[in-house]
């Protein structure tokens, strides 16, 4: 699943039915997966719960037609799915910090909370999907075990050349990594597992000087041009296969081989 188009997807049916009864599950079905799951990702593509979302945007609108219109704030409190003109005042005044009635009586600024486009947003520092979209290529299948000494360099390496994700999950008593994992998407989406493991594991060991990954990849061209714009050129150009697939090879910082097909 595309989750970032399917999202944004969700942002926009929310947007132009921000009035009717916004059912979670209901959201969830229209983009086919678990009420857990759509939640899970919501959360961190858009840095705020589903219910948080509708509520902020409800109450930002509701403001623009308070100082804009003159609609009664019963018929407003009915227009974004309130029962009772004391239920959208109370909701109003904890977003706003003003009852509906004296913002609309002093024209008062009031606060906005902005239209997600989940492909620019960061999620709150958490991942950096923009650049998760940007990078250009897409790791399809993995799962090599990798050996090195120095797992923190490796890891900086992995990031700063590959744009991967990582971590190093155990340290020995002299804070030297033992086990750790890169992956190609963000941390935050691979502990979903809401798809197969694309990572590479990480050991401390001496590294392999030969092959130790074999991995296909979406979009081959475009992280031969992404590899060699970060500044490393120990990377083959890219070959076409008799059997009709094209490969890369990069050699690491520790000497090993990645090597990437489509």
């Amino acid at each position: 699943m595309d989750w970032m188009t399917s999202i944004q997807q969700t942002v926009d049916y929310i947007e132009n039915n921000i009035g009717d009864d916004l059912d979670i599950d209901m959201l969830a079905n229209k983009i086919f997966t678990s009420q857990f799951y759509f939640q899970k990702v919501f959360t961190i593509l858009c840095d705020c719960t589903v219910s948080e979302y509708i509520r902020n945007r409800r109450m930002t609108l509701a403001g623009y037609d308070i100082i804009d219109t003159d609609i009664s704030i019963l018929e407003l409190a009915l227009k974004y799915g309130y029962e009772s003109h004391e239920s959208f005042t109370r909701a109003f005044t904890r977003f706003h910090g003003i009852t509906p009635s004296d913002a609309r009586k002093n024209h008062s600024n009031l606060k906005v909370f902005s239209l997600i486009s989940v492909k620019s947003n960061l999620s709150g520092g958490k991942a950096l999907m923009s650049d998760f979209s940007e990078r250009g290529y897409v790791v399809k299948e993995t799962g090599a075990v990798y050996y090195t000494q120095d797992m923190d360099r490796t890891l900086k390496w992995f990031k700063d050349v590959l744009g991967w994700y990582g971590q190093i999950e155990a340290r020995d008593e002299h804070n030297e990594g033992g086990y750790g994992c890169v992956n190609n998407i963000p941390i935050e989406i691979e502990a979903l597992h809401i798809a197969p493991f694309t990572g590479i594991h990480l050991f401390k060991g001496e590294p392999l000087k030969t092959m130790v990954g074999f991995m296909l990849v979406q979009g081959v061209e475009q992280l031969y041009q992404f590899v060699k714009k970060n500044g490393w050129n120990q990377i083959t150009e890219v070959k076409e296969q008799p059997w009709g697939g094209k490969t890369c090879s990069v050699t690491t910082i520790d000497g090993s081989i990645l090597t990437f097909f489509e």
